[in-house]
């Protein structure tokens, strides 16, 4: 099995505005053992932020593992501005 971390990090909220920004990151390790952070800006609609951040880090993970089974685990949440969760990619065989 894989796991990777996600963490989400809100821009702040803002209740007057219909749509928020948020940063989604991550780190992957390569064959020769580096490890490379990413990150993904996103919008998202009032109130759907970790709902919206989960399932980009699933479509990420869909494309890197895509015969596998995905399962997210939540971690840590602090409020509306800042969670981390996990995904497992069991492999399928």
């Amino acid at each position: 099995m894989i796991t990777r971390e996600f963490d989400y990090t809100a821009d702040g909220f803002d209740a007057e505005q219909p749509v928020q920004m948020a940063t989604l990151r991550w780190s992957t390790l390569d064959e020769n053992g580096h490890y490379h952070k990413h990150s993904l800006r996103m919008e998202h609609h009032n109130g759907d932020g970790f709902k919206a951040a989960k399932r980009e880090a699933l479509a990420i993970m869909g494309k890197d593992y895509p015969n596998a089974t995905l399962k997210v685990r939540d971690s840590y949440r602090n409020g509306r501005f800042y969670a981390a969760f996990l995904i497992d990619a069991g492999v399928n065989e």
